[in-house]
């Protein structure tokens, strides 16, 4: 248990690494549409049905578990586990 808990850390670790590195080279092109949909997530707060919320907390959670996956598998790389 220790062994996966100390794995999770060190792939988030991971996973802020790069998402910092992919946002420090971000251009303000890309950077845009990013910010435009996370005001109008914050403006239609509320005004979405429960479905589509779940359906959106779905996808996110389902992109995060890929994410942390992706992360164990280049942690485990490095370290010469796979």
């Amino acid at each position: 248990m220790r062994e996966t808990l100390s794995g999770y850390v060190r792939a988030a670790a991971v996973v802020e690494r790069e998402r910092m590195e992919r946002l420090a080279r971000m251009t303000p092109e890309e950077a845009r549409p990013i910010y435009d949909d996370l005001c109008r997530s914050w403006a239609t707060w509320g005004q979405t049905s429960a479905e589509d919320a779940l359906e959106r907390l779905e996808q996110w959670r389902l992109e995060t578990l890929i994410a942390v996956r992706e992360a164990m598998a280049c942690l485990a790389r490095r370290e010469g586990g796979e």
